[in-house]
């Protein structure tokens, strides 16, 4: 293996090493140092910023029914459960099209996130306000189907006299559900005419490596055309907030998102964020005028491009869609592989006829490659001879060795170009697979039950035994070996050999789809190079053919 293809492996490894740190770079957390704002010195409004913890009723909120009223909504999608504390606020939010490791549903609501969807205000008295009592259920029903038609929930509360209502209208085969909030007379009792809608307590964990599903738990808001978002790094909450017209407010998995959507721009935002047992806990909070239009979409669902993107409002910013370079690139992966998945329902098999019509496109410059490899082994004894002639003056010898690949038809970059056309393409796999929900769970045959995760055979001694990468690793050094010089010195073996121990170790917990078209791509390769590469004869050198 040439120097030239060792640079070529080791800016793929590095470009992949660094794609968690560039993602922070190009999201950069806008935290505030600071603890809660008080409402006299916060920038986003007059509003009391929410907390992590357990908000208490205030005392100025009119009781209502005693009883907590529960209400099941269900259609095409998911399967809820509504309550009447908090005027609606969901007990449970489980996705019929969704599994969980274990083979339930998949439940985005927990101990943790049941204070979602509160209202508060600062009242004109200046109390702070928190709507989370329990409100009463209008025409109460236990079980509501939209299966067929749009239902409606309305709850009910009092304060100070004053009636405030919240509405639910859920519609079939659909995860958006729209919210209307009335306040009747406002001004005789909201400061400002100024109101927030908050979800604490973000989303349930889903996947079965919580440790990598946690790391993608976020806060966000969206003012402007500037991403609001914040950082729980330990336990004490920390709150970034920022007045302008919001266009949405959203807590985000993985896999998964809950996104307030105003109908008429929000006045700020405000996101809270702390550890909490050792999982990120995040707090949104989206405020609104009361003399605005006070009509909200919710969508809880998954994180699926084509519909976050139907929005048309930027809710995709909160997707992992990789380098903003390659972002296009990504996508036309993505596009490709669920066309084909179309017409064969295997996923595992898409990525193998991906990998033959990717290297079917980029043959002519592989067969270069090879070409110009075998050239560069054909002269290497020349070069070698040229090292010792020289060995004292580095500048002649680099000269000699020029003018030899120049009377030869040597081109020494030429075997890099096919490896450095891949770099984006693998990029763009690793990106797809580690996070684009299309992927999650998809199986393959036997234990490979996961595309989006490794291809775990078995732990042995709580160590998981992956078959792909040491797949791909063996791939790897077979078609280096036989591109490596028949006398190699002892530096070239060295870096045939750790390039490939690197390589094996980098992969080894990538999702098993990349694993499985990297493999794929080098056997393909090894097939190619064997036999259907022709013997390279380089032409002499002047100084021979006059000899």
């Amino acid at each position: 293996m040439d120097r030239k293809t060792v640079l070529a492996f080791i800016l793929i490894a590095v470009v992949l090493i660094l794609t968690p740190w560039y993602m922070d770079l190009v999201a950069p957390q806008r935290l505030a140092i600071n603890d809660l704002e008080t409402p006299e010195t916060s920038p986003a409004s007059d509003l009391v910023q929410p907390t992590v913890s357990e908000p208490s009723s205030p005392l100025s909120q009119d009781p209502a029914e005693t009883e907590i009223l529960s209400i099941k909504v269900e259609n095409q999608l998911y399967r809820s459960t509504i309550s009447s504390a908090g005027g609606g606020s969901f007990s449970s939010f489980e996705l019929l099209e969704y599994n969980r490791f274990d083979s339930t549903l998949v439940n985005l609501i927990d101990s943790f996130n049941k204070k979602n969807l509160l209202l508060g205000f600062v009242s004109v008295d200046g109390e702070s306000v928190l709507l989370d009592g329990n409100w009463r259920p209008i025409n109460y029903k236990p079980l509501i189907k939209a299966t067929s038609r749009q239902q409606s929930v309305v709850f009910q509360t009092t304060f100070n006299g004053y009636k405030v209502q919240k509405k639910y209208i859920f519609y079939p085969n659909t995860y958006n559900i729209d919210m209307e909030i009335s306040f009747a007379s406002p001004e005789n009792y909201i400061s400002r005419n100024q109101y927030y809608l908050s979800w604490l307590g973000g989303l349930s964990p889903t996947e079965k490596n919580t440790k990598d599903d946690l790391t993608h738990f976020n806060g966000y808001a969206l003012l402007g055309d500037e991403l609001l978002t914040s950082s729980a790094k330990n336990e004490q909450e920390k709150v970034s907030n920022q007045r302008g017209q919001t266009h949405w407010s959203a807590v985000t998995t993985k896999y998964f998102i809950s996104a307030i959507i105003p109908e008429t721009p929000g006045t700020g935002a405000s996101i809270g964020a702390k550890q909490v047992d050792g999982r990120p806990v995040f707090n949104i909070q989206l405020n609104q005028s009361a003399s605005s239009s006070n009509r909200f979409t919710l969508y809880v669902g998954p994180l699926d491009y084509k519909t976050i993107r139907s929005f048309d409002n930027g809710l995709e910013k909160t997707m992992s869609l990789g380098w903003a370079i390659f972002r296009p690139l990504g996508r036309l992966v993505t596009w490709s592989l669920t066309k084909l998945h179309a017409l064969i329902p295997n996923y595992g098999l898409v990525v193998i006829i991906f990998a033959v019509l990717v290297k079917i496109l980029l043959n002519p410059l592989t067969k270069q490659s090879f070409v110009s490899n075998k050239k560069m082994q054909a002269v290497q004894p020349e070069i070698q001879k040229l090292k010792e002639k020289y060995k004292n003056d580095q500048q002649k010898a680099s000269r000699a060795q020029m003018e030899l690949f120049k009377e030869r038809g040597v081109n020494p970059m030429g075997g890099c170009l096919p490896l450095l056309l891949q770099m984006p393409i693998l990029i763009s796999f690793f990106t797809v697979f580690r996070s684009t929900i299309e992927f999650r769970g998809a199986p393959f045959v036997l234990w490979i039950n996961d595309l989006s995760a490794p291809d775990t055979l078995f732990s042995l001694g709580g160590f998981p035994i992956n078959v792909l990468p040491v797949l791909m690793g063996l791939t790897m050094f077979l078609q280096q070996k036989m591109m490596a010089t028949p006398d190699a010195g002892g530096q070239q073996k060295f870096m045939l050999y750790f390039m490939n121990v690197f390589f094996l170790f980098l992969f080894y917990s990538f999702p098993s789809g990349l694993n499985l078209y990297y493999s794929v791509f080098n056997i393909l390769s090894i097939v190619q190079q064997k036999y259907f590469i022709p013997d390279v004869v380089t032409p002499k050198a002047v100084s021979d053919k006059k000899k």
